[in-house]
Parts: C-alpha cells; structure tokens; sequence
C-alpha cells in the first residue's frame, strides 16, 4: 500500500528514535536518518526538517522531545508527510498511535516508513498501523519478561545492580572500594551506635571533604563544583543499605550475597537497622527525659544507694560531686569517674574479654550464624539451578522465599545481640584497648558503662571524725552475668 498521488512533491519531516537497547535488535540514528532520507530523494519530497529522540524508549511513558516537536508541526500544518524507519520508531502505544490517526485524518497527513508506506487518511491505512503497533507492543511486553527473569537470575546470583547513581563507598564498577570513604561508613558505623547523631556525622564527612555520589553526577556533567550534600537523611540512607553488609536485594527482597566486597560486618548493619529504623528514635532514644546531652560519666547511670534513683552533677563546699535529688550521696566527681574509668578498662583489657563479654544465649548466637550461611549457600545454589534451567521460575520463587523467612529469623536471633556493636573498633582482650578508651567521646563511654556496669554510690554518713573512706562510697558490680564474680576490688 503506497502514499496516494497527491503527497508527491510534499513537504515531509524524518523522525527518528533509538532506546538503549541490550538485545542488539536496535538500528542506529544514522542508518534511520539514511534509509528516511533515500525514501524521500526516490518520492520526490522535500524534507523540511530531521528530529531525532536518542536513548528514549517508547514505550517507558517518558517524554520525547523530538516527538512532540513532530506533531506539534502536524498541527501548525508545517509538514504533509512524517517518514520514519518503522511504526515502531514513532509509537508502540496503541494511546499514542491513536493520537496520531486523529491528528492525520484532520490535517491530511500521510505516514511513510523505510519498510513499507502508511496512509493513516484511510480505514485500511487506520487498521494496518493498529495492526502492526499491536505487535510491537507485544513485543515489548515479551522482553519486558524476559528482561524481569534475567533480572531475578542475576540478583540471585549476587551480581552488582548498575542502576543509578555510584553507591557511595564504591568506584563506578559498584565491586572496587573507595578506602576512604569505606574507612568514613565504618567509622560512622561505630559512632552512630555509640551515640552521635546522624547530622554530625554528616557535618563530619562534609568537613573531611567526602561528596555523596549524587553531588558527584552533577559534577561531572559540567556544572559548577557541588557542596558534599550530606544530610542526616543521606547519612542514614547509607548505614541501613543491605549492599555494605553484602546483601543483594531484589524487589525490596534479599536475595543472595553479593558478589562484592563488603564494608560492615552483618551484625553491625543488624544493629544500625535496629536503631535507626526505631520508630522511637523520631521521639528520641531518651524518650521522657531531657533532650540535653550529659556533660558527666555518670550522670543518669550511677544510683543512689538509699533511694535507688540515678544521681546527677552538683557541687558540694567548691567540690564537684555526683548527688540524686533527695541529696543523700555527695559523691567525689573526680574519684567516681577515675574509678569507674578503670574498672571499664582492666575489664576489656582481660585475656578473656571477648568470652567474657559475649551477649548471654550465645550458643543461640552461633546457630543462628551458622544458619545465615547455610541459606545463603542454599540460595546461590538455587540461583546457579535457574541459570542452568534446571528449575522453574515458579519453583525457583518458591523455594527462595522459603529460604528468606529462614534467613530472617535468624538475623532477628543477631539483631538481639545488636548492643554488642558498641565494641566495634576496640582491640578488646588487649593492653591497647586502655588507649582507645581514652580517646573514645564520652557518650559512647557512658553508653558502654550502662551496657556493662552497675554503679551504686554509698552516702559517706554524718560522722565528720570517723569519715567512711572514698573507696568504700562506690560499688561497681558486673551488669552481665557472664562477668560475674570479676569486680575489680
């Protein structure tokens, strides 16, 4: 069926259209352009102009520019004829294509293709083009499926997912890591669960120079250089991510491990999920008490003796002292603190420190370790029986999710003992540990002292003569079980 009589000698605009496409089945701009062009010069047409939509899909519901500059000329009855490769390139949506017949039958415009003329002024033209977007768009919703399986298989596997921005922590690859910025995620890691908040750490990778990967695209496109663009809500975003644990997630599912190097441990990413995805944390972790940060060790933690409540900074006769609100203890500052820093140092100095400070249930703890292996090595194995067609997509689905409820459960068994990441970055069982104590901020401290001790201050009595020695006013004792009966004297 060719273009009737009256179109020769019209005027006529090349449209053409290329998506990204990973079958190979996709001719370039340039052979389109050709082949339009080689019509037009054997028609006798004059073409008017050449729009061109690069790496623009279709049928994805984006907008195409170039399209929507074709029909517009259409309209303003600039051209008479629109010549592409295929009905393909200019529509696979029957939404579209009807759009087209419209804006045809009232301008008279005709349709030519490099394979095969359309004449959209007439009802067989009308069903033909009907006819053959139908098809394209079958074919699109057939790769569409085979694209999803391919996606699966490769998640399953543990292979890297390309899709947007460079994960921050990693080179463009998603498998190389970045040092520097690993060493900051694992640093912030620590820090958050210590206590810090998620916007000073996010001041702190601003001040050390780290961009986030996001500031970085609009960096490379030309634009001016980008501020570091760290958020608390970016900061958080980067802690809860399953891929520095090693987690392939597919669909909001864990599928599989990933074939990458990983950056947190996975009881340290359990214990960041825990804390960070609480929806009590939008209320505070202190709910019902001040929102001041404690300027003291002890303040909050160490009890009074006689009335049971937690004592507070005060001062007595110019001497800084701990004290609770009936004023029974008045406490030496300065000796509570000296004592209950060594007490904490010659416990995670011990040999047997990390035996001792095991969360209780720890046999519970190793099962439940062993257990994540084996389903993830049952889940690789499911994903390399697909690959091989050796299982169907239905069991292949079944079977997976089966091992993902195991897989949770035990990861709920490690997320229990999540308070144990306040020992990430301690050398614990060893002489450097008194060291690392010293330097650690006094809120991860203070959260380590009310994890692993129990302080009780004595009221020193009303005997001026006879006073009760310092060493006596204080009673540290183990808040573990496992480290009972080891209290320093």
């Amino acid at each position: 069926m060719g273009i009737p009589a009256t179109f020769q000698g019209k005027r006529a605009v090349i449209y053409a259209r290329v998506s990204l496409d990973a079958t190979g089945e996709g001719r370039s701009v340039e052979r389109q352009l050709e082949a339009c062009r080689q019509l037009c010069q054997l028609r006798g047409w004059t073409v008017v102009d050449e729009r061109i939509d690069n790496s623009i899909s279709a049928s994805t519901g984006k907008e195409r520019p170039a399209w929507k500059s074709v029909l517009a000329m259409v309209e303003a009855r600039e051209v008479d004829l629109i010549v592409a490769w295929h009905i393909d390139r200019m529509t696979r949506s029957m939404l579209d294509l009807e759009e087209l017949i419209l804006l045809a039958e009232g301008a008279g415009v005709g349709v030519a293709t490099a394979s095969g003329d359309l004449d959209l002024t007439t009802d067989v033209g009308r069903m033909v083009a009907r006819i053959l977007a139908a098809v394209a768009r079958a074919e699109v919703e057939r790769k569409g499926a085979r694209q999803k399986l391919a996606n699966a298989a490769r998640a399953a596997e543990g292979e890297v997912h390309f899709g947007g921005v460079r994960p921050f922590g990693y080179e463009n690859d998603r498998i190389t890591v970045v040092p520097e910025e690993a060493k900051a995620i694992r640093k912030a890691a620590v820090d958050v669960l210590a206590g810090k908040s998620l916007a000073q750490v996010a001041r702190d990778w601003a001040t050390a120079g780290l961009v986030s990967s996001r500031a970085d695209v609009g960096w490379e496109k030309g634009q001016r250089k980008p501020k570091a663009g760290w958020s608390s809500r970016g900061v958080r975003s980067v802690l809860i991510n399953p891929r520095y644990a090693g987690i392939r997630v597919y669909n909001g599912d864990e599928v599989s491990t990933g074939k990458w190097e990983k950056i947190l441990d996975l009881e340290t990413y359990l214990s960041l999920v825990q804390l960070l995805v609480n929806p009590d944390r939008k209320r505070g972790t202190n709910a019902g008490r001040s929102g001041r940060k404690a300027q003291s060790l002890m303040t909050g933690i160490a009890r009074c003796q006689t009335c049971n409540e937690t004592v507070r900074a005060a001062a007595s006769r110019g001497t800084l002292t701990y004290s609770c609100r009936m004023s029974h203890v008045h406490s030496d500052r300065a000796y509570v603190d000296a004592r209950t820093h060594g007490d904490m140092i010659e416990r995670l100095a011990r040999p047997d420190a990390l035996a001792l400070l095991a969360p209780s249930g720890n046999d519970r703890t190793d099962a439940a370790k062993a257990e994540i292996d084996r389903q993830h090595s049952k889940l690789d194995q499911l994903a390399k029986l697909l690959a091989a067609d050796l299982m169907t997509v239905e069991q292949f689905t079944t079977a997976t999710a089966a091992a993902r409820e195991k897989l949770k459960k035990a990861e709920k068994v490690l997320t229990r003992s999540g308070a144990d990441a306040l020992l990430v970055g301690l050398d614990v069982g060893t002489p450097k540990v008194e060291e690392q104590w010293k330097d650690l901020p006094l809120e991860r401290q203070r959260k380590l002292v009310e994890a692993l001790l129990e302080v009780t201050l004595v009221p020193r009595g009303r005997k001026r003569r006879d006073p009760m020695p310092l060493e006596q006013q204080v009673i540290i004792e183990d808040r573990r079980p496992a480290l009972a009966g080891t209290t320093a004297p």
